[in-house]
């Protein structure tokens, strides 16, 4: 085995997140707020709403700094 796929398997088996499901993609997001580059994929990849980010306990300003981001 080479040294490039030996460190692609590695890195897969230790990756954070094997599957994410929408209600603990939410929570990642809400979780890292503050980190607004590492939310921002998460948010348009699961297309979360002001609402369901308000009702996860997200604070309004911070949902409003998103912007157009979410709907």
């Amino acid at each position: 085995m080479g040294k490039a796929k030996r460190r692609s398997l590695n890195q897969g088996i230790h990756n954070k997140f094997q599957y994410m499901t929408r209600e603990s993609a939410l929570e990642s997001v809400i979780k890292n707020i503050e980190n607004r580059n590492e939310v921002i994929d998460t948010i348009t990849l699961f297309g979360f709403t002001a609402e369901e980010m308000l009702e996860a306990g997200a604070a309004w300003e911070d949902v409003i700094a998103f912007g157009g981001l979410v709907s």
